[in-house]
């Protein structure tokens, strides 16, 4: 960017930037930051108390990184930033914050300092966009890709897990073939900010090593982008010698930080741990005595209580809940993030984010998680907290009067459990028995049987002072290691086991996980996805799999219908199994040990069945028995066996489950018309079921039977009676489905044809064996616009062939074009950019095939042979999946062919003729970027060929014409010595962001239809 007198910035002017931005000043320590940052290039480690605003880093990472485009000094600035914590979340903080900022500049004014610098970020980025706020989630296709560009300022934020494995090529809950993406946007130019990183440190040392892994890249222009590390902690850093950052005598003069620091919390232990079986009822009955206690005491009407798991946290909610002179909300982290967005815009909620006022009429008691330990700017005037670890504890402290306003803050810290050999404290095990210990010797206590309310209350004025002042002195002296959970052992990554990662296209066998890579040797394998539908029925008491898995495929799973929950509880769930469900919402905490199968014979507990994704093969499978659930994998549940409810994860099968299937972000995504369904979401009366079946089977019957003009008018009748009154009962998610067949009822026109859905045209599809079920697809989004569809993802062998009908030619130069452009936004050199452009006029050009041209045209050979020139999109249904598979089948494409396996041959024919055409300096890499440029590849393409050989006649960037024999294609032999030779000159994380930048340019104009 050349600078012009008003696009220039200042250091000077960060404080002016925070000032427009939030609305304050910032505190000295991040003034001084920021300008450590610029003026060494070094990010050093926070070492900040709680409540003192560590998440802005994200702001000083933005002034900077608009500050470095705009002045010109060297790159040291990433482009991405990912604030990444451990636990599961409520509310997060950091997004929340990187949402405002993104709101704050794209409505800045010209002349104000956010404008400069949204101005130089939007340059930068080569986007309209000045920066983009990503809150992570799973996926496998490509509606779940959370960046369309590389080269786009953003901020992500996301767990130990969601970041971690995606960096090592292994992301949790995605797709093989978008691993390379992900691992790319990850590992490259980026800033990985790791708060309360001392439970975190396993993944703060490997994406170091990732670093350095990546600097030995022979290729300067990339050896040296690769991920950078900064960690938000005082008691956690990679390496004893990396420079911290602290608060100095200028925070604790300062007004507002000073009174912070000064927090008069005071400290009370009370033991209920004496002849508990139930460690929950133990620990709500002790909460629900230590809410009496506080409450004359509240110097503001808000207060909370913090559990160590979810088990406990809903057993003091159920017991809270029942009191009227109070009221209650639960927060936990493990919840699917729609019923998260409904549970934060409750009313309770939104009072309690934006802060409780003096005036309240009853006091409000939040029941929580660890979900509040981070991420959640709250403030309670007293606090219940189960025991926990040392940092567990600072950190729920650190939710207590946060701004230093009261002049007494009491917190109640009570022991529900004991550690010996017939129990244990339930997820920090010893370190919060040696934490109590210590505490024992400071604080006053109480002990649970006998005591009044009243004697407690007389003891929390004397409780001991805790906070970022007294703390220090309070641990002089300590083995503070002792009081936290133990460092885990870390493995070291090697460079075998990187060069492993990096393939993911096939995967090796055996394959190396990477948890204790993210948690350390002594961890819980990844959670298992977990989802629930309402039209999983069975036949004769048996599950009907086939129809199970065909209703997944009409209808792919979204993110916002998932939950996170780890594998051995959800095989507890699944066979009714009697032990206690200790979930809690930390992330990578040592599992209790499951039963593993031995070599006597032993009888399997029966399950519930269920059905799982296998990414492997792209299939749904039944899961049957126990160790069938495989963590890490996507699992669907009939909604009635229950396990989840308006709050999250209850592990238990009481009430069935509201089906969310039909409710992903995006507004052309198909609605089940299913009685089921429908009637989850409003009431669950049989005889509003009823109801709904007879209305959708008349029109279904009528849809089978009557003229095809008819469909718009029998759609529109049928809308309408859903809508009435008599269909639309009350319940807590009626308003979804309501607005849902509102939107539905505005589509003018409607069809049965399998190709018909356009801008104007909503398509209808009939199940051929449920009469009382059809699907509506709403119209496709206005040309110009993206459609991302669940379901459509770079496994299908059409994947890029959707939308509309386009051109091959045309297709190419679009790809071409934007791949450049991100490249040059990257600040590529010259040889690069010439690479991916001419990567991306050759992608595609093994479509050529007559049969894979016949797929195209729905199947229809006459019309693919009699096109003019050859398509790269279908224009068929990204909904119709059933469509799709037909055409495939008709065409006699099998799956598992791949057009760019013939694309890669054409290209190498082609540069064995030395042609002029500018094509950078890597041979060998055009080859690899135009054969992975759908995950495979890496190494070695799918070893199918194709089964009737026929001569394709490609054209090349330079319009020549090269013709190659089909029957050339399946495995290339050459592949694994190629990749891995390119591994070594661009790093294992540059050569996956050439790939990323080719591949993201061509969903982008798949998606557009350009």
């Amino acid at each position: 960017m050349r600078a012009t007198s008003e696009d220039v910035l200042r250091l000077e002017e960060f404080a002016d930037f925070v000032q427009e931005v939030r609305g304050h000043r910032p505190f000295p320590w991040q003034t001084a930051y920021m300008r450590r940052v610029a003026e060494g290039g070094v990010w050093s480690d926070l070492d900040i108390p709680t409540g003192l605003g560590k998440t802005s880093i994200i702001d000083i990472w933005c002034f900077l990184l608009a500050w470095q485009h705009a002045t010109g000094p060297q790159q040291v600035v990433p482009v991405r930033l990912f604030f990444v914590v451990d636990r599961r979340l409520i509310v997060d903080q950091a997004h929340e914050s990187a949402r405002a900022l993104q709101r704050a500049l794209q409505d800045s004014g010209p002349t104000t300092v956010t404008g400069r610098v949204a101005r130089a970020l939007r340059d930068l980025g080569g986007s309209d966009t000045a920066l983009e706020s990503v809150r992570m989630r799973g996926g496998v296709d490509w509606s779940s890709r959370w960046l369309r560009s590389p080269a786009q300022p953003a901020v992500i934020s996301c767990t130990v897990d969601q970041y971690g494995s995606r960096l090592v090529f292994r992301g949790y809950h995605t797709s093989p073939r978008m691993r390379p993406i992900d691992a790319a946007l990850c590992g490259m130019d980026a800033l990985l900010a790791v708060d309360e990183a001392h439970i975190a440190l396993p993944l703060l040392r490997t994406a170091t090593d990732c670093a350095a892994y990546q600097a030995t890249a022979s290729h300067p222009d990339l050896a040296g982008r690769g991920v950078q590390v900064v960690s938000l902690s005082a008691t956690a850093s990679v390496c004893p010698d990396r420079p911290r950052h602290s608060i100095t005598a200028a925070d604790r003069a300062h007004p507002v930080a000073g009174r912070r620091l000064n927090a008069q919390r005071r400290l009370t232990l009370l033991d209920a741990s004496l002849n508990v079986k139930d460690t929950a009822a133990a620990f709500a009955q002790a909460a629900a005595l230590a809410v009496d206690a506080l409450l004359p005491v509240l110097e503001r009407p808000v207060l909370g209580v913090v559990a160590n798991t979810i088990r406990s946290a809903r057993a003091a909610h159920h017991l809270l809940a029942q009191r009227e002179d109070i009221d209650t909300v639960l927060l936990t982290g493990r919840s699917r993030s729609l019923d998260r967005e409904r549970l934060l815009a409750h009313p309770l909620v939104t009072e309690l984010l934006a802060g409780v006022g003096p005036g309240r009429a009853k006091p409000l008691c939040v029941i929580a998680t660890q979900t509040v330990e981070v991420g959640i700017d709250i403030s309670f005037a007293g606090l219940v907290t189960e025991n926990a670890s040392l940092a567990a504890l600072v950190q729920r402290l650190g939710r207590l009067d946060r701004t230093g306003d009261l002049s007494l803050a009491p917190a109640v810290v009570l022991r529900a459990s004991a550690q010996s050999d017939q129990s244990t404290i339930p997820v920090y095990g010893e370190a919060a028995d040696h934490t109590w210990t210590h505490l024992m010797q400071r604080a006053p206590a109480v002990v649970m049987p006998g005591l009044d309310a009243a004697t407690l209350t007389g003891s929390l004025a004397g409780g001991l002072l805790v906070n970022p002042l007294t703390l220090p002195a309070l641990l002089t002296g300590v083995d503070t290691g002792i009081l936290n959970m133990a460092e885990p052992l870390i493995p070291v990554v090697h460079r075998t086991l990187v060069d492993s990662w990096t393939r993911t296209s096939p995967t090796p066998v055996p394959d190396q996980a990477p948890a204790p890579f993210l948690h350390g040797l002594d961890t819980a394998p990844e959670d298992v996805l977990v989802l629930w539908r309402a039209d999983l029925h069975e036949t004769d008491g048996q599950p009907d799999f086939d129809q199970w898995a065909t209703r997944m495929r009409q209808t792919p799973p979204h993110g916002a219908e998932t939950v996170a929950i780890p594998a051995r509880q959800l095989r507890r769930f699944l066979t009714r199994s009697p032990g206690a469900d200790d979930t809690s919402d930390l992330e990578g905490s040592k599992p209790p040990a499951d039963t593993a199968p031995t070599g006597k014979r032993q009888t399997e507990p029966s399950m519930s069945p269920a059905l799982q994704y296998d990414d492997r093969e792209d299939l749904w499978v039944p899961a049957t028995a126990p160790w069938d659930i495989r963590p890490g994998s996507t699992v669907v549940l009939p909604a009635r066996y229950g396990g989840h409810d308006i709050y999250g994860w209850t592990g238990t099968r009481d009430q069935p489950v509201t089906d969310l299937g039909d409710f992903p972000t995006a507004d052309t995504a198909p609605t089940r018309i299913d009685s089921h369904v429908l009637d989850l979401l409003t009431t669950g009366d049989d005889a509003h079921t009823g109801r709904l079946s007879a209305a959708t089977a008349r029109a279904t019957r009528r849809l089978r039977d009557e003229d095809p003009d008819e469909t718009t008018p029998i759609v529109t009748e049928l809308l309408d009676a859903l809508l009435g009154p008599a269909h639309h009962p009350g319940g807590p998610y009626a308003d979804l489905p309501h607005a849902r067949l509102n939107r539905l009822r505005s589509v003018e026109q409607w069809t049965t044809a399998p190709t018909g859905r356009t801008e104007k045209l909503g398509r209808v599809i009939l199940d051929s064996e449920d009469p009382c079920r059809l699907i509506l697809v709403p119209p496709r989004p206005p040309r110009g616009q993206r459609e991302r569809a669940p379901g459509v993802a770079d496994d299908a062998s059409d994947a890029s062939s959707l939308t509309r009908p386009v051109p091959l030619p045309q297709h190419s130069i679009a790809v071409a074009e934007r791949a450049a452009a991100f490249a040059s936004a990257l600040h590529l050199p010259p040889q690069l950019v010439d690479a991916l452009r001419t990567a991306g006029h050759a992608h595609d050009c093994g479509k050529a095939h007559s049969r894979f041209q016949c797929m195209l045209c729905a199947g229809d050979q006459l019309l693919a042979e009699t096109l003019d020139e050859p398509r790269a999109k279908s224009g068929m249904d990204p909904a119709d999946h059933h469509g799709r598979r037909r055409a495939a089948r008709l065409a006699q494409w099998h799956p598992d062919m791949r057009h760019e396996a013939i694309s890669a041959l054409a290209v190498t024919h082609w540069l064995d003729s030395r042609p002029e055409h500018p094509r950078g300096e890597d041979d060998d890499l055009l080859v690899h970027l135009v054969a992975a440029h759908h995950g495979h590849a890496r190494p070695l393409l799918p070893a199918v060929t194709d089964p009737a050989p026929e001569k394709v006649t490609c054209t090349m960037p330079d319009h020549q014409q090269v013709t190659v024999d089909s029957a050339d294609m399946g495995t290339d032999w050459t592949g694994p010595d190629r990749f891995l030779a390119l591994n070594r000159r661009y790093g294992p994380w540059g050569l996956a962001l050439l790939e990323t930048t080719l591949r993201l340019a061509d969903m982008a104009c798949s998606e557009e239809g350009t």
